[in-house]
């Protein structure tokens, strides 16, 4: 399923119980914050931005997107900034795909080593 939240547009289907999001934008390369600068307000946060945007990703307010079991909550901030506010009971990984920055989101416990 594809579907725009302002400037972003995400990608999100499902594979074998888990849920794959992966953001993009018109503006420019959207990618996810690893070196977070600031301090984080929830545990269960992920943000993505646009390195070099053509021009300022409006802010939005947060709306709720459910997918079968999954729901996760998005927002844009003042600074263009797309927030992705998950359960604390999902597993989530980082990867990319297609040279483009994803998530997976699963109801799995993360491996033990």
């Amino acid at each position: 399923m594809h579907f725009k939240f302002g400037d972003y547009k995400l990608r999100v289907h499902s594979l074998e119980n888990k849920l794959s999001v992966q953001v993009t934008s018109d503006l420019g390369e959207a990618h996810l914050v690893s070196d977070d600068y600031r301090t984080s307000d929830f545990p269960n946060e992920i943000c993505f931005n646009i390195d070099n945007p053509s021009r300022q990703p409006k802010a939005m307010g947060l709306k709720r997107f459910a997918f079968g079991d999954y729901t996760f909550i998005l927002g844009v901030n003042y600074s263009g900034e797309l927030f992705l506010f998950h359960s604390v009971k999902l597993f989530v990984s980082k990867k990319v795909i297609d040279g483009k920055d994803a998530l997976t989101l699963a109801f799995l416990k993360e491996p033990k080593a």
